[in-house]
């Protein structure tokens, strides 16, 4: 199971929920297409944390303590693009730059979280970064 916190909107109703299966994580997250760019934070029974921002897709992971190294995923076929080009995403009202480099289509961002819902780590298949 992983609790969803909307790291955007803090008046989210869906804040603090616990998903459970499969249709409920979907739900939730189909939702937050619709918006602007803006982060959300999943964390695990495990106490790993999984941050995804949705709208130009990007998906990180921290440790449970919160505490460096932070790791992001980076698009494959990125892995050895400069660090230049940026676009924001929303956190509690301030922009925050994410590298065009650690952008990745939606369907990718969902297998990130599917891996992370279904293990509670992160997903082997991608290269993490430390950042």
């Amino acid at each position: 199971t992983i609790t969803f916190l909307d790291m955007e909107d803090q008046a989210n109703e869906l804040n603090g929920t616990v998903i459970r299966d499969k249709e409920r994580r979907v739900e939730i997250l189909d939702r937050l297409l619709a918006r602007d760019p803006s982060f959300c934070k999943l964390t695990g029974e495990n106490g790993f944390i999984l941050t995804s921002a949705w709208g130009r897709r990007d998906a990180s992971m921290l440790p449970p303590d919160l505490q460096p190294p932070y790791l992001l995923a980076v698009a494959p076929g990125r892995e050895h693009e400069p660090d230049e080009n940026y676009i924001e995403f929303l956190a509690g009202g301030t922009p925050t730059p994410v590298s065009i480099r650690n952008c990745m289509p939606f369907d990718t961002v969902r297998e990130i979280i599917r891996y992370f819902f279904e293990t509670g780590l992160r997903h082997p298949d991608f290269a993490w970064e430390e950042i």
